[in-house]
């Protein structure tokens, strides 16, 4: 019963407060640093007539954990916000180095496939000079030493060569 008592009479307290700072304030209109701090005064003052210091002090206390409370979460937020807008912009940097690596991988191919189409093609069993041939279907690549005859494919069995 004791605990009831004393949450009622902390609202009350409360309500008080409120009221009282409310009061003040409404009657001071624009308020300056010297006028906050004299309604804070004059505030304190009446609660401490009515509650008693000790009261007071444990509603300050009270008051003043709450906000370090309040100050230390929006703190672990602002830096969740800040890790995830990190995260985002490393994100989005990732993106847009691959879709950079891949359009340059195409262009390179692109650059390849028409020089390739500028050279002459070769035949499987045709006899070529030494050199390096490209397979037209699957382009792999063979590797001639000497002088001798292209075999077929051994990937895809094609015919065709383009020298690289």
């Amino acid at each position: 019963m004791k605990n009831e008592e004393k949450k009622k009479s902390f609202r009350n307290f409360q309500d008080d407060f409120v009221i009282l700072l409310e009061e003040s304030l409404r009657t001071a209109g624009r308020v300056t640093k010297r006028e906050f701090d004299r309604v804070s005064e004059t505030v304190k003052t009446k609660l401490e007539d009515k509650y008693g210091k000790e009261k007071v002090e444990d509603f300050s206390n009270r008051i003043k954990r709450d906000w370090e409370n309040v100050i230390h979460k929006v703190q672990e937020a602002r830096t969740k916000w800040q890790s995830d807008q990190s995260f985002r912009k490393g994100k989005q940097i990732g993106v847009e180095f691959l879709e950079g690596l891949a359009s340059a991988i195409k262009r390179a191919a692109d650059n390849l496939e028409a020089s390739l189409s500028d050279k002459p093609t070769y035949h499987a069993g045709q006899m070529v000079d030494k050199g390096v041939f490209v397979c037209a279907g699957c382009s792999k690549i063979q590797e001639l030493k000497r002088r001798r005859k292209i075999a077929v494919c051994p990937e895809c069995g094609g015919s065709e060569y383009r020298m690289a």
